[in-house]
Formats: C-alpha cells, structure tokens, sequence
C-alpha cells in the first residue's frame, strides 16, 4: 500500500481533480465537468498519493427493472507505478462501502475477460463472476454485513 494514498468522492466542487483524472486515465479534454459531477446518478473516487493523483474509479447509480438499486463500476484505472500496491483495492473497496451505505442491492462491472489482474482484484474483495458472462462481476448485499458474489 502507497504510505500516503488517500481515496476521495469528488464532489461538484472537484473540478480541478477530475479533470487531471480524464487527461490522465481517458487521454481527452472537457470544457466543463460540472454536468458529470452533478449528476446524481455518478459517484467517483480517486486515490491520491500525496498531491499525485494514482488512480480513479467511476459509476453510475442505476434503478434495476426488477425495482432494486445497484451501481455499475464503469471505469478503473491505476498509473502504472502504483500498480499491485493497493491503490485499485481501496477504490474498489470505496465504491463498495457507498453501495452498502446508500443501500443498493447490488454492484457490478465488466472487465476484459483476459485481465487476470483484474479479476484476481475483484475476486479478492468478493466479487463474484457472473453466471451468464467471463466478463461481468456481481456484488450482492442482502444486508450491510454480508457480500456475496452473484449474478
């Protein structure tokens, strides 16, 4: 683990921050990163190690047909020097802990279904692979306690 990394929910103030993450993870320039902040459907941390943005990890608040609520994990990203130290462990697990306090059902994702690494991370932390997919992986929350792997 980076001895000074720090997870942080970005708010609508945390322009600044976003934006170094987009340059940095998605290569791309925004005008204005207000609409993405203030939607109420997207939650992003990052991890900072010191005043060195390392990682960050994005999604969206969903109403499943079924009339539960859950979070799709869309996006993870570690720069390459922090890799293997921690840093996608406690994003993913920041992403968790709001799903449990905001009470959604669920959390899922997709990765590359080549990507041990990823899978490996996401195994770890409880995510279990998806019955129907390689490439999907389910958290369910039946209370605030217990994690299963489903889908």
């Amino acid at each position: 683990m980076l001895a000074h990394m720090l997870v942080y929910q970005l708010t609508a103030e945390d322009r600044e921050l976003l934006d170094v993450a987009v340059r940095r993870f998605r290569r791309i320039e925004v005008a204005d990163h207000r609409p993405f902040l203030t939607d109420p459907a997207t939650v992003v941390f990052v991890a900072l190690d010191g005043n060195d943005l390392v990682g960050w990890a994005w999604g969206l608040r969903q109403r499943h047909v079924a009339g539960y609520s859950q979070v799709q994990l869309y996006e993870l990203e570690v720069v390459r020097a922090a890799r293997r130290r921690g840093v996608g462990r406690a994003l993913v697990t920041a992403m968790l802990e709001l799903v449990v306090c905001e009470g959604h059902r669920k959390m899922w994702l997709f990765t590359d279904e080549n990507n041990a690494a990823a899978k490996a991370l996401y195994e770890s932390v409880g995510g279990g692979p998806s019955a129907h997919d390689d490439a999907a992986y389910w958290w369910t929350f039946d209370d605030a306690e217990r994690r299963t792997g489903q889908g």
